[in-house]
């Protein structure tokens, strides 16, 4: 019975070997440098950038968001702190 399955297995791979596609030996010409380079200006120009006012308002919000997250843990920290000491003074 467990020869008549690996026999079954090793027809089914072989008719899946036999129905696959051979492989181009080069699918796509590989593009040269000055191509290359030539895109990535193209999308360069692409980019929209952001005027002064913008870039104030967005480095100010990183700024305020990172402070406000600084005070959040601080405030955590000292909290568990405490807690941990207090624990610890009842416990000897």
């Amino acid at each position: 019975m467990e020869e008549k399955n690996t026999t079954n297995q090793t027809n089914e791979v072989k008719q899946a070997a036999e129905t696959k596609q051979p492989k181009p030996a080069q699918a796509a010409k590989k593009k040269s440098d000055k191509d290359t380079f030539a895109d990535y200006k193209a999308e360069f120009k692409k980019i929209i950038w952001p005027d002064r006012a913008d870039m104030v308002k967005r480095t100010a919000t990183v700024i305020v968001t990172s402070l406000l997250v600084g005070v959040i843990i601080f405030c955590m920290d000292t909290v568990f702190s405490a807690g941990y000491s207090a624990i610890l003074g009842l416990m000897g």
